[in-house]
């Protein structure tokens, strides 16, 4: 999601939870379409201004508990950016996450529970334990990020899982630029109200996204005439300079894939039969696998 999107999505959801009078039936990007989407809180950007290169410019390493969901097909369980390596095992016992270096819901190191890490397959619910799994458990590494089920898995559906990385990079993109809400309520006096209602939300903690740092009014427009193009609503602009940090936790620092790499070793040995003298040359093979 872009910093503009987030911004917007943000903002909406906070609107829209904050308790305005007269009660906007849509809050968003959208214009209403008839008039059981009245009032309406119609927001976009008319102004943006990127404070840096890219999302690389700004990132520090976070240490805690964030919580990541992985969601693999057992038909082709592999990663988009791995095609080549399978993440299920031969036996479909062994199932490879995308992150290792899991922790608890806490942050802490142990062994796993029902808090901790939750695991669905085909819809339904496995237990964590921490000792050979059974028929409908699991056993999480959480070191590597491997899951070990008590069963084969089927050939079919999805397993999702849901766990906690204990290290991440945190990137933080900042935007500023100007805001535009349109008012939109079925009468002049509604308009007004709504409008008023919203500056002073927006003056509030309450009305403002974690990643707001700045809001300021630059004009408030009268309320117009009503458009037959919109459920015959009346609107009113709203033209406010914004500054916005948008925080990006990306879970790429716990560690990807770990591989299980197959190696083939080849041993000759050469022995003298005693009763004959003849030598006797025996070739011995056996493949491990290891991480590389």
């Amino acid at each position: 999601m872009t910093a503009e999107t987030a911004f917007l999505t943000d903002l909406a959801a906070r609107l829209a939870a904050s308790g305005l009078v007269p009660s906007p039936a849509l809050v968003g990007t959208a214009l209403p379409s008839g008039a059981a989407e009245l009032p309406a809180l119609v927001l976009s950007l008319d102004e943006v201004r990127r404070q840096g290169a890219g999302l690389g410019e700004r990132a520090s390493l976070v240490s805690g508990a964030l919580a990541v969901t992985a969601r693999i097909d057992l038909a082709n369980p592999v990663l988009p950016e791995e095609p080549t390596f399978r993440l299920l095992s031969a036996d479909r016992l062994s199932l490879v996450l995308p992150h290792g270096g899991w922790v608890k819901a806490d942050g802490s190191e142990g062994f796993m529970a029902s808090a901790d890490l939750q695991v669905n397959v085909a819809g339904a619910a496995r237990t964590v334990v921490n000792a050979p799994p059974g028929a409908t458990e699991v056993r999480p590494d959480a070191a590597i990020g491997t899951l070990v089920f008590g069963a084969p898995l089927p050939a079919a559906g999805f397993v999702e899982a849901t766990y906690f990385v204990g290290q991440w990079e945190r990137r933080v993109q900042p935007i500023a630029g100007v805001l535009v809400v349109d008012v939109r309520a079925n009468s002049a006096a509604d308009t007004q109200a709504l409008s008023d209602a919203l500056l002073e939300v927006l003056d509030s903690a309450a009305g403002r996204p974690a990643g707001l740092r700045t809001l300021a009014p630059l004009s408030l427009g009268a309320v117009g005439r009503a458009d037959p193009t919109l459920a015959g609503s009346r609107g009113r602009l709203l033209r406010l300079a914004y500054e916005y940090q948008h925080i990006v936790d990306r879970p790429d620092s716990s560690g990807g894939v770990i591989r299980r790499v197959p190696i083939t070793s080849h041993l000759l040995a050469t022995s003298v039969e005693p009763a004959s003298g003849a030598l006797i040359t025996t070739l011995f093979t056996e493949t491990t696998e290891t991480s590389p």
